[in-house]
Order: structure tokens, then C-alpha cells, then sequence
């Protein structure tokens, strides 16, 4: 028989289509260096091995990051670690989410499999609620010329790494900053992206979201051209930031509380035709090129990007916190308020593993008084979180009828109203004779 515990597990609750605490505001970002063969055995990265290979790093403020031999682009390949994008990424976090914080980085070869990410949350004892992973693995392949539309690569590896990391009680949101530029075929790679072949990413993926879009600046264009691999920069600590930064129940597209035009100056897709000329890709998608359409069927198929608003001139916003899932945990901000429920449910039941448990002498069934303690101790819980907005309601349920004596397992079951989101304001205006 299995060792005793807390057990907690989702269901889907087919509903159709404030305030956090430091364990939440706990992250982590890994760098897949798996396309540079030489990382750490020259330049930057043999200058920063001993520090960085195989190591799960805490760091708590840009101060942190010179130490490790993290600085700026600089155009010298010999100091740019990474050509400087993951300084350039934890920048964007620590301005986001405040000066100090927790955010656990790695450097990984994820080639064969994403075992990185258990080793960073066994590192975090497995606090890490939100993680980034930028990669230069092919976001997209083909593997059928004729095919109407390319196929969408990593997601699933990476939502069966979360799926197994929430059954071990430490939950996660995997936000994926992968290569687009590139697509991975049987022969040669392809760097021309034809927009119409993109597919979707709604394949049932709760626990991943996948991001699309970088900054149009001269630094920017720099560092992915710099890069052999043409992988676009990404927006991934920008996006960090607003998680560690939101509470739970709130989406990063909030356009009231995430403008990050301090960080994104303009916006390009960074793909189209990544074949490099005059230090330059020749075409990499600035966001005024792309018309309505286009946006709308990026959005429809499940990507999550950097877009502007009209009227808003000065303003750069994500476009939603969509995950990889079309059901009740399509939202990143979904996730996390039952990420959260979990954790602290768990928490308040672990003191009572292997407790007595009374029963009716009548029926050998829970006796009352034992169902009504349960219940109290998980409606604390969710009672704080609905005080505090991050959910609108809760049931707590306990079979009354189940016979602990027989098993030894109470089944403790609890739903949650979740927080809704404007992500469409329909507005219906007119004229009238009258204001009646």
C-alpha cells in the first residue's frame, strides 16, 4: 500500500466558454541552449561553466546577475552570454514584477527531454508557479509539403511535464518562447514562414501557453541576428513580470494594469523570412504590416502576442492569457487560482494524515461532527480567496456515507467560481429622437 497524504486533483467542470502572497510571486526561467553546441566551452558561457552548468540558480535582483557573468548585449561575443538575451529577459522581469524577487534560472540541454524543469522545482522545493522556457527549438515542422498547415511541435512534451509535476503537488504555468523563425522539416530547415500554414495550439494543453512577438528595437534585431540560429528574442520576461506581478485571478492582458510600452517601443512578429542580409532579417513581421485578419486568426488559433489597441498609440499590451486548452483552464489566470486552492488546501489537510477519525457507531459511516471540521478547514481557505476577489464562490462536499473504516480515505471534493474577464466589451450605439 502506498505511503499516506493529501491527493489533490482537477476536474473539469464543463462551465463553457486581491491579493497574492510571495510564494506565488515565485518563478522560473530556462534557457534550452540545446542548438549551441559550444555554450560552455567558449566565450561567455566557459567563463561562466562553473557557475552555470547543471545549476539551478536563485536570483533576487538584477545585482545578482554580474557575479554569474549576465550582462547586456554588448556586441562581443567573447562577454555576451547567450548573445545578451538572458539578461535582457530577467531585465524585463525584475522591472515588471519589483526590484527584489524569486526567480530561478537554469541553463539546459532539453534536446532529448525537459527533465530541467523537475531539477529547477526540486531546487525551489517545488514553489515555482509560473516558468518560462525560451528555446531555440523549432516551434513549428513539416513534415508534408503538401499539407495545408504546418504542425505544432513541443507543446504536448512539455504539458506531460506539467501534468506529472502537478500529481507531485508542485503546479505550474509553462510559458513557451520557442523558435518560429525556423521550421523544422525532414531535410533542410525552412525560414520562410508562410502565414496561412501556421496551425493552431489548442490541442488540450492546460498548463502551457505559448507566446508569439518581440520588441522592434535596434538591440532586439541585433542580438537575433547575432545568433546563428536566427531564434527571435521573445517577449518571455515580459511576460514573467506580469505573472509574478498579477494577482491569480488576473490576466498579463490587462490593459489597466499591463501597458509595457517601457519595454516593447514597437512590435514585430520576428519571423517571416529569417534569411539574414545587411544585418538584418529580410523580413521579420513588423506588427504594422499585419492587418485585422491575420491578428484575429493568430489569436482564434491559441498564441499569445504583443499587440496594440486604437486610440491607445502609447500603449503595448498582450493580446490574452490563453493556455493550449479550450475548457475550463484556457486561461493562464485560471490555472493559477486553482494552482493556488490546491496548495493551500493541501497545506491545511497534511496535519491531519493518519489522524482518528471518529465514526457514527450506528453506521461505521464519518460521524457528522468530523465532516463539519473538514469542511470548516477547507472553506477558510477558499472563504480568504473569494474576500479577497481572487474567486467569486465555492462548494465544499463530504459523503456523508463513506466508510473510513473500511478504506481509510476521506474524499474531501471542492468547486470553484472562478473570477470572469472582459476579453470583449460588445457595445451597440445609435441615434435617437429622443432619450427615451
Amino acid at each position: 500500500m502506498a505511503l499516506g497524504g493529501v491527493f489533490m486533483s482537477d476536474t473539469d467542470g464543463n462551465i463553457g466558454s486581491s491579493s497574492t502572497t510571495s510564494t506565488e510571486k515565485v518563478t522560473g526561467l530556462l534557457f534550452d541552449i540545446s542548438k549551441q553546441e559550444s555554450f560552455f566551452d567558449e566565450g561567455a558561457g566557459l567563463a561562466a561553466k562553473d557557475k552555470l552548468q547543471g545549476t539551478v540558480i536563485e536570483i533576487n535582483s538584477m545585482d545578482d546577475l554580474k557575479d554569474l557573468g549576465i550582462t547586456p548585449y554588448s556586441a562581443d561575443s567573447n562577454v555576451d552570454l547567450l548573445f545578451g538575451i538572458p539578461y535582457y529577459h530577467i531585465k524585463h522581469f525584475f522591472g515588471i514584477q519589483g526590484d527584489s524577487g524569486r526567480l530561478f534560472i537554469m541553463f539546459a540541454d532539453c534536446s532529448t527531454d525537459w527533465s530541467a524543469i523537475d531539477q529547477m522545482q526540486r531546487a525551489a522545493h517545488g514553489m515555482i508557479n509560473q516558468l518560462g522556457v525560451w528555446t531555440e527549438q523549432s516551434l513549428w515542422k513539416q513534415t508534408d509539403e503538401m499539407a495545408e498547415t504546418y504542425s505544432i511541435d513541443l507543446v504536448t512534451g512539455l504539458q506531460s511535464k506539467a501534468a506529472s509535476l502537478a500529481d507531485e503537488n508542485a503546479p505550474l504555468s509553462i510559458v513557451l518562447s520557442a523558435n518560429p523563425a525556423v521550421i523544422a522539416t525532414a531535410d533542410e530547415p525552412k525560414k520562410q514562414v508562410e502565414l496561412s500554414k501556421i496551425p493552431s495550439c489548442i490541442i488540450g494543453a492546460r498548463f502551457v501557453t505559448v507566446l508569439l512577438g518581440q520588441g522592434l528595437d535596434a538591440d532586439v534585431t541585433a542580438m537575433q541576428v547575432a545568433n546563428p540560429n536566427v531564434t527571435p528574442v521573445g517577449n518571455i520576461g515580459a511576460a514573467l513580470g506580469c505573472l509574478a506581478n498579477a494577482n491569480v485571478q488576473e490576466s498579463i492582458a490587462w490593459v489597466n494594469k499591463f501597458n509595457l510600452i517601457g519595454y516593447f517601443p514597437d512590435i514585430e512578429m520576428g519571423f517571416g523570412d529569417a534569411t539574414v542580409a545587411d544585418d538584418k532579417l529580410t523580413s521579420s513581421l513588423k506588427y504594422s504590416s499585419l492587418n485585422k485578419i491575420q491578428l484575429d486568426d493568430l489569436d482564434d488559433k491559441g498564441y499569445v502576442f504583443l499587440c496594440k489597441y486604437s486610440g491607445l498609440e502609447s500603449g503595448v499590451y498582450f493580446s490574452k492569457d490563453q493556455t493550449c486548452s479550450d475548457g475550463d483552464y484556457r486561461t493562464i489566470a485560471r490555472n493559477r487560482t486553482i494552482h493556488k486552492s490546491r496548495r493551500a488546501v493541501r497545506n491545511a489537510l497534511l496535519p491531519y494524515v493518519n489522524s482518528p477519525l471518529k465514526v457514527d457507531p450506528s453506521t461505521g459511516y464519518l460521524s457528522t461532527a468530523k465532516i463539519t471540521m473538514f469542511q470548516n478547514i477547507v472553506s477558510d481557505i477558499l472563504t480568504t480567496m473569494q474576500n479577497n476577489e481572487e474567486i467569486s464562490g465555492f462548494s465544499v462536499t463530504i459523503d456523508k456515507n463513506q466508510n473510513v473504516l473500511k478504506n481509510d480515505t476521506l474524499i474531501i471534493k471542492y468547486s470553484l467560481v472562478p473570477v470572469g474577464v472582459a476579453a470583449r466589451i460588445e457595445v451597440v450605439e445609435g441615434l435617437a429622437l429622443t432619450n427615451k
